[in-house]
């Protein structure tokens, strides 16, 4: 017959095994996009399940309500970032980036959900350059232009506020979900 240390040992690893095969099982949620010469755009499948998949495509140019205005630098900016917000379709928002410097760098602008980085929509151009996404009625959303080349960034962290994050915090006091964390304290563990 086994002590009890063996058989605290042998439940811990069936239990180490039963997570592995839960995050196994969790594991084949993808994200896809299609992509183009220079150019990304296109719908994303969701990886998270409180998010829906951020759909989007490439446009000429922006319009709606204007939300933010950014640029690079107050003294001699290089680059500049504005995102509109459709005014009768809230969940409709458009990014526009342009390259304020002289040169044959390419300019980006992505938009993308704050909650899942991995669910966005891109476009590249010369000069400007513009791009939609649809269906995001109180998610938070980020954007983000870049001039390749330079290595020039502007970010907007959120697009429009009040947003909401849909993805749920992890809780750092435990270090595996669902499970409380272990007390040191003999008179806690024992009740007394």
């Amino acid at each position: 017959m086994a002590d009890d240390s063996t058989d605290s040992a042998f439940g811990f690893i069936l239990f180490i095994l039963f997570l592995a095969l839960l995050g196994y099982a969790a594991g084949g949620v993808s994200s896809s996009s299609s992509s183009t010469a220079g150019t990304t755009s296109g719908t994303t499948s969701g990886t998270s399940q409180s998010l829906p998949p951020l759909a989007g495509s490439q446009v000429n140019s922006c319009s709606g309500t204007l939300k933010q205005d950014v640029s690079d630098s107050s003294s001699s900016p290089s680059l500049n970032l504005k995102v509109y917000q459709d005014a009768m379709d809230p969940g409709q928002k458009c990014a526009t980036a342009t390259r304020l410097v002289s040169g044959s760098y390419k300019v980006k602008v992505t938009l993308a959900y704050t909650a899942d980085k991995t669910q966005k929509v891109s476009n590249t151009g010369n000069q400007t350059t513009s791009v939609q996404v649809n269906g995001t009625n109180n998610y938070c959303v980020s954007a983000l232009a870049e001039i390749s080349g330079i290595g020039t960034r502007v970010a907007i962290p959120k697009v429009v506020q009040p947003c909401r994050m849909t993805v749920p915090a992890m809780n750092p006091t435990s270090p595996v979900p669902g499970i409380p964390t272990r007390t040191v304290d003999k008179e806690d563990e024992e009740g007394y």
